[in-house]
């Protein structure tokens, strides 16, 4: 039992250290949570709604797409 308990916190310390040495990664928009994803008008690929091209008779997943809808 006595192991067990040293083991555990052996365990412990090893994490926390490697918790602490770990770069912290700024959190954006992007990566949080779940995305709503919207078809593109053009070629009906999902795209998160983040990065979607706005358009005059939809939306589009680039410029490039956009233009070709609508000319």
């Amino acid at each position: 039992m006595k192991y067990l308990l040293l083991l555990l916190i052996a365990m412990a310390g090893i994490w926390w250290i490697r918790q602490q040495r770990r770069p912290h990664r700024p959190t954006s928009e992007k990566s949080s949570g779940p995305q709503t994803m919207v078809a593109c008008t053009e070629c009906g690929v999902h795209v998160p709604q983040a990065d979607l091209v706005q358009g005059q008779q939809g939306v589009y997943c680039s410029e490039a797409h956009r233009q070709r809808h609508e000319g």
